[in-house]
């Protein structure tokens, strides 16, 4: 009888853990519960990651780079595509995704400046790809960062606030931002650093992890994806600070035009950004507007 009663004491509670897992999976599996974005950098990456692995569909255009191009509205796009840009990270962090993804791209957009000395974030991606904990995150959804339970109530709030409120707030805010003292402040902070030589430390830096990038672009392309190279238009009297300008050119001669597609100029535009890097967005909007007029261009014509 003490040993019945013990195991009833470990049986129930095991039965109501296994009902309330049952019921968080069916509410995802039926749309209930609204996936998160993450409620930090470093969750949001992880996020991304995992739903451009776990998706065994293929997505016919990918873009890999830093907070840059994470900052890039993507949803803008004519065609389906992902956005593998990584906040606070590098390029080759998505390209290594994109190496080890089974299912590859017709095409994939690379970013290439400054950010790629940050190297790739090696304690990221290893564990998406763990033979164990991938098919668990497959089969079973809830196991998945998005739909972490403080997550998923964090992103449910955000999303009530932002349809009350979403279009006047981002005009104020945009316009607030733009006119800010401290985003002034931030500029000549960064045109003051900026306007020196390249020091010979972060070029060595540069050149190393160019040719790792190579390496990954070399393994993706062997399965027939064609890889495009690019920048992204920042403050123009950043962009055209010393610095900045030799590292331009440093990037052009490691990846030159007879050996790597990079994307065509695009119009020149008054570019406005946030802190003197990122595009506020509607800036960011109309760069993807262009960016995405020129990759339809280049389909239409590689099927012609």
């Amino acid at each position: 009888m003490f040993f019945i009663s013990n195991l009833s004491l470990v049986i129930r509670p095991l039965l109501v853990c296994i009902a309330c897992l049952i019921l968080y999976q069916s509410s995802i599996f039926y749309g209930f519960l609204p996936s998160s974005e993450g409620i930090n950098q470093w969750q949001a990456n992880i996020i991304k990651a995992e739903k451009y692995i776990y998706d065994r569909s293929s997505t016919p255009i990918v873009l890999v780079g830093s907070s840059l191009a994470n900052n890039l509205p993507i949803k803008y796009f004519s065609n389906r595509a992902t956005n593998l840009g990584m906040s606070g990270g590098s390029t080759q962090t998505g390209l290594e995704i994109v190496r080890r993804k089974d299912i590859k791209p017709r095409l994939l957009l690379v970013e290439l400046n400054d950010t790629i000395g940050r190297k790739l974030d090696t304690k990221l991606v290893n564990p998406l790809f763990h033979p164990l904990t991938s098919f668990i995150k497959i089969h079973f959804p809830m196991f998945r960062q998005e739909y972490r339970p403080t997550s998923v109530l964090i992103q449910y709030l955000e999303n009530e606030y932002k349809q009350r409120n979403v279009r006047d707030v981002e005009r104020q805010d945009e316009k607030q931002v733009i006119n800010s003292d401290f985003r002034k402040k931030m500029i000549e902070q960064l045109v003051e650093d900026r306007n020196i030589e390249l020091d010979t430390q972060q070029k060595q830096l540069i050149v190393k992890e160019a040719e790792f990038i190579k390496n990954q672009i070399a393994d993706i392309q062997k399965e027939a994806v064609r890889v495009i190279l690019f920048d992204i238009p920042g403050e123009p009297v950043v962009d055209n600070t010393t610095k900045q300008r030799q590292i331009r050119e440093l990037l052009k001669s490691l990846f030159p035009k007879n050996s790597f597609e990079w994307l065509p100029e695009l119009p020149a535009g008054k570019w406005i950004t946030s802190d003197g890097i990122h595009l506020v967005q509607s800036n960011a909007k109309e760069y993807v507007s262009q960016l995405d007029r020129v990759i339809n261009k280049l389909l239409n014509q590689s099927h012609n």
